[in-house]
Formats: structure tokens, C-alpha cells, sequence
């Protein structure tokens, strides 16, 4: 079965790297190829879901070590689209990010799941206890939750 992946062109070369094409190749039996920004994977099964996956994620701003997370069953890939005007994307986004990246690092902490800000998308990788939680302390920035009120939170989920 052949799957066609479309993901923005300054992502491609994360993935066309040789050390991250062939992992992925190797892992999962598939094959990759390059036409302009679209990836084609030729492969079966649970392997080539796996494959759509990381290079989504990869596409979503994700690092191949993060991305990788998904080789493991357990781990799953979730993709919020923010659908608002670019002001209050952009405020939520900044929100989410936090001052030098802090609060989507403390978000990642207490939650153990990924997060790529990316574009109009905000992603997730973990399980899905773990989604569930990051997701919710999103939910709360985008709804305007005061940042120690989401903080509170997180730190209630230890």
C-alpha cells in the first residue's frame, strides 16, 4: 500500500536526512520517497501507520528522537488545528510557550508527553493518559486560564 504525505518544505529535510530516513526505512519495512513536499511510503500494516505517524510528527516540527517515541506501540501522535484568526492563534500559541519556552516545557514535565508548536497546529506525542493530560492544560491556556492555575494542575497530576 502506497500513502502520499504532504508537510511544509523547511520540515523536508529533517526527514530526507539519511540517518532518520533509514530508521525509519529499517524499522518498519517501508520505503521512502521525495516528490517536491509530498512523501511517498510504500509499506503494510501496522508499519506503515507507524511511518505516517513519525513523518507527521517530523512535519508537525517534531525532532526524530521525539518522533521516534511512536516506534513504541503504547505511543500515539495527536494534532490540534487552531482554528482562529492569526492574533489569537498566535496569543495561544505564546501562551502555551511560555517565556523562553518554559511553560510548554512544564507542561511536558508533568505530563511525560511531547509538544511541537507548529505553524497553526499544536502536537502531542505519549500515550494517552498522558495526551489527555497535556491536552487539558492546553484547553485551559486557550480557554485563559491564569498560567499558576494550569500550573497548579499539572503539579496535582504527580
Amino acid at each position: 500500500m502506497i500513502e502520499s504525505i504532504l508537510i511544509p518544505k523547511d520540515r523536508l529535510g529533517v526527514i530526507k536526512h539519511k540517518k532518520t530516513r533509514e530508521e525509519v526505512e529499517k524499522k518498519l519495512d517501508v520505503k521512502l520517497k521525495f516528490e517536491e513536499n509530498a512523501i511517498i511510503i510504500d509499506g503494510e500494516g501496522i508499519p506503515l501507520f507507524v511511518a505516517i505517524n513519525i513523518v507527521k510528527a517530523i512535519g508537525r516540527g517534531f525532532s526524530p528522537p521525539k518522533a521516534f517515541r511512536l516506534f513504541d506501540e503504547d505511543q500515539s501522535l495527536e494534532i490540534i488545528e487552531l482554528d482562529y484568526s492569526e492574533n489569537k492563534s498566535n496569543r495561544i500559541k505564546s501562551r502555551i510557550i511560555g517565556s523562553e519556552g518554559k511553560t510548554r516545557e512544564e507542561i511536558e514535565k508533568y505530563t511525560k508527553a511531547s509538544i511541537s508548536i507548529y505553524g497553526k497546529t499544536i502536537s502531542i506525542i505519549g500515550t494517552r493518559e498522558e495526551i489527555n493530560n497535556a491536552k487539558e492544560a492546553i484547553k485551559m491556556f486557550m480557554l485563559g486560564s491564569e498560567h499558576i492555575t494550569v500550573y497548579d494542575f499539572l503539579r496535582r497530576l504527580k
